[in-house]
Formats: structure tokens, sequence, C-alpha cells
């Protein structure tokens, strides 16, 4: 409490448009607005310490100075309640309007109004500028709702967000936390009373989350406060990252608390695949409130004929069948299974040669454990250059039993490579074992031997996977996954997914 007097007391110090409103009762300045600024701040400052306070006892292990950091979090109500409480009134009295003018319908036409016309959403996501999986359906998403005249916005926080988006509405960080153990990957604190007056002057009907993170834990009081339905994307496997990164069990174990915790609080939860809806089934999550939503690719983008020739002016790769990873290098990928798998597969057939294209905290130690191999590492690729490398290798190599969905899988296979991947996770059922790829036992380096010299052995069945591969992703276009994927987001899909109980 100290700690948040001293602070008041320095913004106002040093805040000469609020010190005039306290000094000068006749003052014309626009007392509200400057006093809104003034408690925006200092939350702001508050919100950020006492976020940093937290995370730090969480990766600590702390678990019992854990109580003692959400407590000193959540005195910051206290500062906050009354615009709680102003918009918490707000939003019962504009429902009773709506309700109005839904049952005299002169005064609806009267009186136009978005919210009674068609449902808007707002999605909240901490990931869109970065290179992943889910930021790429995001974008894709955003684009195609503004093509199609769909009413979603995507509300992100970020530090440096680029050029302007239309149908995005960025937030400037009120401060940030890197992980001790991802030091590259870093958490936005957002600034929540921005965020909150945004929500409600836009009239939002459903709000959406992609994150259980700090960005989605403001959209969770965002909805609760506006009384609006909340929704979210369960796409990343957060507690066994934190188990294979920091090597403890314990650790794991917590983050499944918090991601529970997080998700139980929505009315729905949309996942990309089937194995990850049973995974949180198994974790206790209700299979009524699970539902499958389709991802897409860019057809375009990633077909045969973008072949480059990148790849064949390297010496190291010169008249060698080419197997591909592309992705983040990091361990929770199960990179070591391909290293030893790589090894083993050079030593029967010479002829072929491994690229890795990402980046990523396992990239050095990989490079030093392939040294003595025909492995060339390309770094990040992005356009062309990403769809050229894809279509001129032979055969895309993905072993990671953590990914919910794998992206990567989609574009390897609209550019004519067969996909091998592993039995555990999304990925597997993106994939038809046998014509457009292989699945194989995860964590098996030998499994994987076999199944890759088996194809390499048999050339006839190789090509006439490559051609499946592309005929199977033809039928998921962005465009065509995107309207069933709106239809699921507002309710209104002719055929739902079965419960997941009967599915898997």
């Amino acid at each position: 409490m100290l700690g948040r007097s001293r602070e008041a007391r320095k913004l106002l110090a040093t805040d000469s448009e609020l010190q005039t409103i306290v000094s000068d009762r006749n003052s014309d300045r626009t007392g509200e607005a400057c006093w809104y600024r003034f408690v925006s701040r200092i939350s702001n400052q508050v919100l950020v310490k006492s976020s940093r306070h937290l995370l730090d006892q969480l990766a600590g292990g702390q678990l019992f100075n854990v109580f003692s950091a959400i407590g000193s979090a959540g005195a910051l109500a206290g500062v906050l309640a009354p615009y709680f409480l102003a918009y918490d009134q707000f939003t019962r009295d504009r429902a009773l309007t709506d309700e109005m003018l839904a049952r005299f319908p002169a005064a609806r036409s009267a009186t136009p109004n978005r919210h009674l016309e068609s449902p808007r959403i707002a999605h909240f996501t901490d990931t869109l500028q970065e290179i992943n999986g889910v930021a790429l359906t995001l974008q894709q998403q955003i684009k195609n709702a503004v093509r199609t005249g769909k009413d979603l916005t995507l509300i992100t926080c970020d530090q440096d967000p680029g050029e302007p988006w239309e149908g995005v509405m960025n937030f400037a960080p009120a401060g940030e936390y890197r992980l001790p153990e991802y030091p590259d990957l870093t958490l936005r604190i957002p600034p929540f009373l921005d965020m909150l007056r945004y929500c409600y002057e836009e009239n939002f009907t459903i709000i959406h989350s992609a994150t259980p993170g700090p960005v989605g834990l403001a959209a969770l009081a965002i909805a609760r406060i506006l009384h609006r339905p909340i929704r979210g994307t369960y796409h990343t496997s957060l507690p066994q990252y934190a188990g294979q990164l920091t090597g403890d069990p314990s650790l794991e174990q917590l983050t499944w608390k918090l991601v529970l915790w997080y998700y139980n609080q929505m009315e729905t939860i949309y996942v990309p695949s089937k194995a990850t809806g049973a995974e949180l089934i198994e974790q206790g999550v209700a299979p009524e409130r699970i539902q499958v939503y389709p991802r897409g690719v860019d057809l375009e983008q990633f077909h045969p004929d973008k072949r480059s020739t990148r790849l064949g002016l390297n010496p190291v790769l010169k008249n060698r069948l080419k197997l591909l990873y592309v992705g983040r290098v990091s361990r929770e990928k199960d990179l070591e299974t391909l290293v030893e798998a790589f090894r083993r597969i050079h030593g029967r057939c010479p002829d072929t040669a491994l690229v890795v294209v990402g980046e990523g905290p396992y990239l050095a130690e990989m490079k030093q454990q392939l040294r003595d191999l025909p492995c060339v590492f390309t770094g990040v690729l992005r356009g062309d250059e990403l769809s050229g490398v894809y279509a001129a290798c032979d055969l895309f190599v993905f072993p990671s039993t953590t990914d919910t969905f794998g992206n990567v899988v989609l574009e390897a296979q609209a550019s004519g490579l067969p996909a091998i991947v592993s039995d555990q996770g999304g990925p597997r059922e993106n994939v038809v074992p046998g014509k457009s790829g292989l699945v194989v036992r995860a964590k098996d380096a030998e499994a994987l031997t076999e199944a890759i010299i088996g194809l390499i052995r048999d050339p006839l069945r190789l090509q006439a996977m490559k051609r499946h591969a592309r005929q199977t992703m033809e039928q998921r276009s962005f465009e065509t996954t995107f309207e069933a994927t709106w239809k699921i987001f507002v309710g209104d899909a002719a055929e739902p997914e079965p419960a997941l109980s009967e599915a898997v």
C-alpha cells in the first residue's frame, strides 16, 4: 500500500494538468478526462510491478510467496473499482436499451445499432507479428474478415506493432516481462483500463481469447465487467513446454493448474485438433465445452511450382535427396530425435541431406551435433524464399510431440512434400497415413529412420505421395476454412463437430 501511495504522490507532483484541477476548482479543464488519465497511469504502474513480482515467484517456484503477490495485485482493484462499477452499470443500461429497440421495430429502424444487427467479435491475442502458426492463422483470419465484411477486431499488445492493419487494434504495453527459461519470449502487460474503455465504446458482443497470458486475463476481466460471453482458443501446449524447457515436473503441474483455471472460465474452448481436445478432457475439462475448428493453408503461396534453385546451388545439397524441417529450433520440438535419426539415415543412405529452417535456443547445439553431416541451416525464411525451399525438398520431417496443430505440416503438403510426423499431438490429424505422409512412434529415432528409408528406397511410392499431399491440401484453403470458422465462432455452424468424447 505504501508503494502505491508513493506512486500516486509522484504522479500527482509531476502532472501539471492534474495539479491545476486539484488546486483550482474553477478550472475549465475537463476534470473527468484528466482524472481518468491519472488513474490509468497509476494503475498501469502498479499492475506492472505486481505482475512482475507474481511472475518472478512463479518462475522461481516460490509457491508460498505467490499468495502474497496475488494479494498485492488484488489491491489494485480498489483503485479501479469506481470504473468497474460504472462500466458495469453502463452496460446494463445499454442492454435495457437494446431490449427495448428489439421489441419496437419502428424505434429500431430509426436508431441503427450494429450491436443488434450482427455479431461483433473482439479477439484478444498476445501473438500477431511473431513467426508461428497461431500468428499466421490470426493474420489470415483478419484479412479474410476484412475481405468478406465480417465484424472481427484483433486486439493485441505490442511495443512495435509494425505497419497499421485494418481490423487490428494495438495497445502499447504498460510493461514487459521476459521469462528466465525462455529469454526470447516476452510477456506484455496490457494497459487494462484503456482496453476496457475501448471494448465498451466499440460495444463488442463476443469476447474471444487466444491466450491465457496477461492479454487473455485482461480479456476475461473485460468480459465479466461488460457482461459479455467469453470463448477461448487453446492452441499451445504450455504445460508440456514448461516441463521440457525447465526439466521440472512440479512447474509443469503448476502450469496445468493455471491453464485449466483459465480455460474453465470459457463458455466454449476451440481446439485445432481432436488430440488437443482429448488432452484437455483428460485433464478434467468437460467434453461438451470443447469444439474443433478448422485451419487452412495458402495454396498459392505454397505450391510445387515454387521450387527454388537456391538449395540446388549449395554444394552440400547438390544431387542429394533433401529432408526438411521448418519450425522453432527448440527442444520441445523433439529435434534430438531427428538428429539421431538423420545420423542413422545418412549412414545407410549417404545421398541424403537435411535442411533446417528456423531459429531457436537449440540451434547452436544442433549444428554442433550435425557438424560432420550434410546439413544446411537457413535461419528464418519468409515469403517466396520459404515456399521455394519447401518445394525444392523431397520429404518433410516433423517429430514434435507438443504441437497442437502444426501449420508447417499443411504448408509442406501444399508444396508437394509428404510429411512424416509423430503419433502424439495434433499434426498427425493433418496427414493421411500412407498417402500424404506417415505417422511414426513418438520419440523413437529407429521408427523415424525406418519410415524415411522406406520411402527413399521406393521412389515410385514417394512420387505418388507427393501428388496426393498436394491434392489433400487443395480442399483446405484459407478462404474455405475461414468461412467455416466464422460460423463456429458466432454459433451458426450447420453441422458442428461431434462431441470429443465420441470422436476420440
